[in-house]
């Protein structure tokens, strides 16, 4: 079973999937490239863009005080995260098909056989 998902085009944002393991390659932030195990995934999460409140509510506010025109809402882009015994890496989905990045989380959750080992 080796399936490749697109999640974008540009800058490329791949996934292929195997049967023990997958592989991502992230043009946008290369840190995340490689082969990854099923067994070494503890939980696959997926983010979707929310409204960071606090920050936008701050914003207007400065912008009040100092009518510099600048205040609105800010977002907290999606993102995938992908936690592992050694560390957790954080893939932003900007521009990312988010239908397929929910389908990619589904699929590695389901996969995943990482076990707590007990020294």
């Amino acid at each position: 079973m080796t399936e490749t998902v697109e999640l974008r085009n540009k800058p490329e944002l791949i996934f292929i999937l195997n049967t023990n393991e997958f592989n991502i390659f992230d043009a946008s932030d290369l840190k995340n490239n490689g082969t990854y195990s099923y067994t070494e995934i503890k939980s696959a999460e997926l983010n979707p863009e929310r409204t960071n409140w606090l920050i936008s509510i701050l914003s207007v506010i400065v912008d009040f005080l100092t009518g510099s025109g600048n205040g609105g809402k800010f977002k907290t882009k999606a993102n995938l995260i992908l936690k592992t015994e050694k560390r957790n890496l954080k893939i932003w989905l900007n521009d990312a098909d988010y239908g397929k990045a929910e389908k990619i989380t589904e699929l590695i959750n389901k996969n995943k056989t990482y076990t707590q080992q007990q020294p």
